[in-house]
């Protein structure tokens, strides 16, 4: 015998409803991002931003990635969420009062997978004309670790074009 737990049917459907949502929202372009100031300590002064995703739901308001992260990693839309917030913040760059401040991207483990991943970095700051010194991606010790040789391979690249890494939550992997 099987027992009906309504609950359990309720959160299938919100997550099958979300997942609708995401796939519309890319779509429309929900996505945006919003920039957190960098500052150095020793005279305040604003050295860069970090990019912070966050969902502009057209019923439910501004959405933390707390809210729809997990959904999307597990639906496999994270990656195109990624590249397309990835998209948003260079092309915002070009707007921040700080003009050669730097911005500050994550990167999902997904997205270093791809063996032509520089070549992508590259194609997207090249097409916000963007300087690559002032793009730094920030990846987390287990992205590193996953394939670590195509992942060295990949940022060396980078680094060699002026892109830099840093590492993010370090000592949570």
């Amino acid at each position: 015998f099987e027992l009906f737990d309504e609950n359990l049917r309720a959160e299938a459907l919100r997550v099958l409803d979300l997942e609708g949502d995401l796939r519309r929202a890319l779509s429309r372009g929900e996505f945006e991002p919003h920039f957190q100031s960098i500052v150095r300590l020793e005279d305040g002064s604003v050295v860069g931003y970090e990019a912070l995703l966050r969902w502009r739901h057209n019923e439910r308001g501004l959405l933390l990635p707390a809210d729809f992260l997990n959904v999307a990693e597990d639906n496999g839309l994270i990656e195109q969420i990624d590249w397309q917030m990835f998209a948003l913040s260079c092309r915002d760059a070009q707007h921040l009062p700080e003009h050669d401040a730097y911005i500050s991207i994550n990167v999902s483990a997904r997205q270093l997978r791809a063996a032509n991943f520089d070549e992508c970095v590259l194609r997207v700051i090249g097409a916000h004309d963007l300087d690559p010194r002032r793009v730094r991606l920030e990846v987390t010790e287990g992205a590193l670790l996953e394939n670590p040789d195509q992942v060295r391979r990949l940022l060396q690249s980078l680094r060699e074009q002026g892109v830099l890494v840093q590492l993010d939550d370090f000592g949570t992997g």
